[in-house]
């Protein structure tokens, strides 16, 4: 019964959405990214280009020129300092309905410590909403295993990372007994299994005959979907069985992983990943962080000496403690950072947007997503005060295990 009712209530999701102000938003747009080997990454980002100005529908308050060049996958590469022996690169991979802009500021610091960084653009991302209704969980993965091939062809030592949906797809190919290995894995709040949705999963394609979206939400972001398509449930479904299958088949996997979670993430389960890493990812050279309120103490017995704890509760900030999507940026991004255009009410908790805006600073709290009344007014935290720290480690991890590697 319980199935049953889910299922009913997200049909009734889709016939009660939120009425377009731009129709165009939700349907599909006229051409769709396909996975093709990457020759020449510089024709790549020519033809990602014409697709994202061909198919993007800005939102409003941004140049238009602007969200086209905020949604594109880039390349960095070290300074002329750094040497032409040092040769290590490493593939990042974004999270459902994101856009490659989420590693823009780790992107700057690990190509300042001499770490060549590619990002990619999943199909269905970085135009429109609309774009997810045709998007598919196998053309991600045909995507990720061209853009690695790519770049352990351009480097010696190559790494593979992502966040949410993104860790699961570099996961999955870390796993998988194919194509150039990887020298190691960085995996930001991966989905490997979701909070309380993870059940549920198997009812977006019975779902979507009755209609393309869960919810149709204002777009006010504009490098990331508000709306979501039951599609892309049942894409990510698909993504987060082939991991688990792959977990599952393996006592221990032996490659280095760098691992980072919030214990407060709405989306993610933090258990499942703990186990995982404690059980299975046994490398010594294996990290985890864990951004959790310090106040409350560690459950977890034994402690495992490679898991770093860093304080959530920020009560100087006005952060109680931090959502998802904050952990990759920096207080001083240009979008989401401290006093960026969308640190302040992005995504209200069960506060509408206005009541949101005419809080004084004083008031408004930040945190994770909930759909339970907080003691406090809180919105979505969207910057990550401790960015620091995780870029230094991840930069650590991955030049660690680069020397490691080296003959």
């Amino acid at each position: 019964m319980t199935a049953i009712r889910t299922l009913l209530i997200l049909i009734a999701l889709s016939a009660t959405s939120a009425c377009a102000t731009t129709p165009e938003l939700y349907r599909p747009g006229p051409a769709s990214l396909r996975a093709e080997p990457i020759d020449d990454f510089d024709r790549y980002l020519e033809s990602v280009e014409h697709y994202v100005d061909t198919n993007l529908v800005a939102v409003s308050g941004f140049e238009r020129e602007q969200q086209v060049r905020w949604n594109l996958p880039y390349r960095l590469v070290p300074a002329k300092s750094c040497g032409s022996e040092n040769r290590t690169g490493v593939l990042l991979v974004h999270g459902l309905s994101d856009s490659p802009f989420v590693f823009r500021d780790l992107a700057r610091y690990l190509a300042e410590r001499c770490i060549k960084v590619r990002t990619l653009l999943l199909q269905g991302h970085g135009t429109r909403p609309g774009d997810m209704i045709n998007a598919r969980a196998e053309v991600w993965q045909q995507q990720v295993r061209q853009h690695f091939a790519a770049l352990a062809e351009d480097v010696d030592r190559a790494f593979i990372g992502g966040f949410s949906l993104g860790g699961a797809l570099a996961t999955e190919y870390a796993l998988a007994e194919q194509g150039p290995r990887p020298e190691g894995l960085i995996a930001i709040a991966p989905a490997w299994k979701l909070n309380g949705l993870s059940n549920y999963l198997w009812l977006a394609p019975v779902s979507d005959a009755f209609g393309d979206f869960v919810e149709k939400e204002p777009e006010l972001n504009p490098v990331k979907y508000e709306s979501v398509t039951f599609n892309a449930g049942s894409q990510i479904g698909e993504v987060i069985s082939g991991i688990q299958s792959r977990m599952s088949q393996q006592a221990t996997l032996p490659i280095p992983l760098f691992l980072a979670a919030t214990e407060a993430d709405s989306v993610i389960n933090l258990d499942y990943l703990v186990r995982q890493f404690r059980n299975r990812f046994t490398h010594p050279q294996s990290r985890m962080m864990i951004f959790r309120d310090m106040r409350e103490p560690w459950g977890e017995k034994p402690v495992d000496n490679r898991i770093e704890f860093l304080n959530s509760y920020l009560p100087e900030a006005n952060i109680l403690e931090f959502s998802h999507q904050s952990l990759l940026i920096s207080p001083n991004n240009e979008l989401y950072g401290l006093g960026a255009p969308l640190q302040r009410c992005l995504e209200p908790n069960n506060l509408s947007l206005q009541a949101c805006r005419e809080l004084q600073e004083d008031e408004l709290w930040f945190s994770a997503w909930h759909d339970s009344e907080q003691p406090v007014y809180t919105s979505r935290l969207t910057y990550n005060p401790w960015f620091g720290q995780l870029a230094g480690a991840i930069g650590n991890f991955i030049l660690a295990n680069a020397t490691a590697g080296t003959p």
